[in-house]
């Protein structure tokens, strides 16, 4: 039980609750991103995170952008495992839906910029991983099943026992705050009626993991002979009374040594010494039984966790853009951000040393390659597309988990803005995303889902200095089928069904000064 509750709680620690993006990157940065998520190519501010290069077009003085989102998000699993019909709460149905909720009410970001001839300095700060907080209220199936088959288990051993308990719980935090600097130089610009120019980006941008996770498994209990008991106490109530009858039975032993010492009678000697070997071997009986009830004691004892995780770590930014006619190009590469985490524990009673208080565990942030295009069909019609890559098989996390994938996280984004009139646009996007995913890769607490995203909103210019950007952002995933002839270790077949749901809401202003 304690190293299946590790083994959730570790992968809940390289886990990402992203709404949108690769593993360890969210992609939604602000309202413009959710109302269209094909920004790679823009030129306006939220580019100093998607398309910085794209500032060199952004215009002459300061430039301020300020967004709010709101994402719930909801971590399903539908789990056939044939013992989990002896639950109490849900007896003869081997059928169990563990539901966690990922809830983000307040994701800011913020985003400046300033452009003084060819020069453009741009700054960025927003949550760029993780993002939010998960609770399983009830548990997950990696934690129930070790426990679901100790009914079996029990009446195998000569223990009549019919069904079984526990209280369950998990909740983690995962956020990862970036801090992205730079600065664009435009090579040149041809105004005239053939749009021409080409502009770069050199900039950097540092992340700040901040993690916490706690969560319990704790009055693990069977039904024997009729009553609900708990497994812990019971077992060393029954270690405890095996200890008194191997006591007595070595005190026994030696009394019939003594007497056995003390007779001449060869008769009476032997049947001492039969009777001394006898409850000799009743004590070692006993004492065996006791040492196999503390054992079970202890491995159906409470077990808790309390940590939190800090690291940091700088991944280095380049990016181009590219204007001809009505067209533009953006590309941006992000380097790798090799990043450790640090264990800061309070609680820990699992026994394992890798949750101790100052132990290190990778968490690297992965790098990647960008690239999009900008379209204008006609004067107030634009149509965008992107592909983003996410080299994660490259980056390390706890275990080397990554090596388990089949490849990389590719992402497909098409949208389109259309001015409705000179104050008025209505935008709408679609993004497409495919990770690698393997039956290995996927566990209860860390898995994705490939999925899509429909986007829509719309942006209001309130005054020549001030705009707003209100969207909606929403995913359907495709549900991911996990069988097993090992569930969780039990060496039984069980069947695995995980599912996503994910809405977020967004607002942003921006003032041009």
């Amino acid at each position: 039980m304690r190293k299946l509750f590790l083994a959730a709680v570790a992968a809940f620690a390289v886990s990402a609750s992203s709404y949108a993006g690769g593993y360890l990157t969210n992609t939604n940065q602000n309202a413009s991103y959710l109302r269209n998520p094909a920004r790679l190519a823009t030129f306006e501010l939220d580019g100093a995170y998607s398309n910085p290069a794209g500032l060199a077009w952004i215009g002459e003085g300061w430039h301020f952008m300020f967004n709010w989102q709101n994402a719930a998000q909801t971590r399903k699993i539908t789990s056939t495992f044939a013992p989990f019909a002896q639950n109490v709460n849900q007896f003869g149905n081997p059928t169990k839906t563990f539901k966690g909720e990922a809830s983000a009410p307040f994701i800011p970001s913020l985003d400046v910029a300033y452009q003084k001839g060819k020069f453009t300095a741009s700054m960025h700060f927003g949550i760029t991983g993780g993002g939010g907080k998960a609770t399983f209220n009830e548990g997950l199936p990696m934690f129930e099943a070790p426990v679901s088959v100790i009914p079996n288990m029990l009446s195998a051993a000569g223990i009549p026992a019919d069904a079984y308990s526990a209280e369950m719980y998990m909740n983690g935090r995962q956020y990862i705050y970036g801090v992205q600097v730079g600065v664009t130089y435009k090579f040149f610009e041809n105004k005239g009626a053939a749009k021409h120019g080409l502009s770069m980006h050199l900039g950097a941008r540092m992340n700040f993991a901040s993690n916490h996770y706690e969560g319990y498994l704790k009055n693990i209990s069977a039904r024997v002979g009729g009553n609900m008991v708990t497994l812990s106490p019971y077992f060393s109530n029954q270690s405890a009374e095996l200890a008194t009858k191997a006591e007595q039975a070595t005190n026994a032993a030696q009394q019939y040594t003594m007497l056995a010492d003390a007779t001449a009678d060869a008769t009476l000697k032997a049947q001492y010494q039969a009777m001394a070997a006898q409850y000799a071997a009743g004590a070692e009986k006993a004492q065996a039984g006791a040492q196999t009830m503390t054992g079970l004691s202890q491995k159906t004892a409470d077990i808790a966790l309390d940590c939190d995780q800090k690291g940091w770590g700088i991944a280095p930014i380049i990016g181009l853009d590219y204007r001809v006619g009505n067209l533009n190009i953006g590309a941006r590469y992000e380097f790798q951000t090799n990043m450790n985490i640090e264990n800061k524990t309070t609680v820990n009673t699992t026994g394992v040393e890798s949750f101790a208080h100052g132990v290190n565990t990778p968490n690297d942030i992965p790098g990647i390659l960008a690239i999009g295009a900008q379209y204008q069909v006609l004067p107030k019609w634009r149509l965008m597309a992107g592909w983003n890559c996410y080299f994660d098989k490259k980056a390390g996390m706890s275990g080397g988990k990554q090596k388990t994938l089949t490849h990389n996280t590719h992402e497909i984004t098409v949208g389109t803005e259309v001015d409705v009139v000179d104050r008025l646009t209505l935008s709408g996007g679609f993004q497409n995303t495919d990770y690698g995913l393997s039956d290995t890769f996927q566990s209860d607490l860390s898995f994705s889902c490939d999925s899509y995203s429909l986007g829509f909103g719309l942006k209001v210019k309130i005054t020549k200095k001030w705009t707003a950007n209100a969207a909606y952002f929403w995913t359907t995933y495709k549900d991911y089928t996990k069988a097993s002839e090992n569930y969780n270790g039990t060496g039984l077949h069980g069947v695995d069904v995980y599912s996503r749901t994910n809405k977020v809401f967004g607002v942003g202003i921006t003032y041009d000064l």
